[in-house]
């Protein structure tokens, strides 16, 4: 009896890489090709329509593009922006030292323009009692008001600049407040050192105007404030 006719021979499929010459593994696959480990497509391969993707593997997605990353915000120095540039301290700090000048301003304004108007309407009856006084008493005060009325341009002139500072409409004319009262409070200044008469405390004073002066033409002229009123400039003409 040969081997083909022997009913104990098993015909499992398995058994079929020896003798019928099919290597092993299932019918009709090359030689040596495994199939991909889990069933995992290739790098680049996308699933079919309705096919899930294997546990673990996270489909192949473009990354984002540069710029569009979450938190990511433009530059106040990036022209063409829409959004609000932040308020650098530099300018903060020059705004509110405009305000406190601004306040003195007004004192002075107030001070100047009601004793010169005083001293104007009192010059009649200072002529009666001695003649020519009253000329004086008149130009003294006229001289007084004029000078509380350029403080009081000076006053308006220091808090609109630093309301528009704080804005970021205009550097300018808080500069130019500034670049004024640096002037007057260095005169001051010297004077009061030069005088015999001048206490410690009017001393004082008159270099706490001088730095804060000086400290609001600085801070303005600084990178960070040029880049802030450049990045508003650039938002209005977008």
């Amino acid at each position: 009896m040969s081997q083909s006719d022997d009913p104990g021979r098993s015909q499992s499929p398995y058994g079929q890489g020896a003798g019928s010459g099919q290597p092993y593994g299932a019918p009709g696959e090359p030689s040596g090709q495994q199939p991909p480990y889990g069933g995992q497509p290739q790098y680049g391969e996308q699933p079919q329509h309705g096919e899930q993707p294997a546990y673990g593997q996270q489909p192949y997605a473009a990354p984002a593009p540069y710029g569009d990353q979450y938190g990511q915000q433009p530059g106040y120095g990036q022209y063409g922006t829409s959004a609000v540039p932040a308020r650098p301290p530099h300018v903060i700090i020059a705004a509110v030292l405009g305000f406190v000048l601004g306040a003195f301003g007004v004192l002075i304004s107030l001070f100047s323009i009601i004793v010169g108007a005083v001293a104007a309407g009192a010059g009649g009856a200072a002529d009666e009692e001695i003649p020519g006084l009253g000329a004086v008493a008149g130009a003294v005060g006229g001289v007084l008001i004029v000078v509380g009325l350029l403080a009081l341009a000076w006053t308006v002139v220091t808090i609109w600049g630093s309301v528009w500072a704080l804005r970021g409409r205009s550097r300018v004319m808080l500069l130019v407040a500034g670049s004024i009262a640096l002037a007057f409070t260095l005169i001051g200044f010297l004077g009061s050192i030069g005088d015999n008469n001048s206490t410690g405390g009017g001393i004082f004073f008159s270099l706490l105007l001088l730095v804060a002066a000086l400290a609001i033409v600085v801070l303005l002229s600084l990178r960070p404030a040029a880049q802030f009123f450049a990045a508003h400039r650039a938002r209005r003409g977008a």
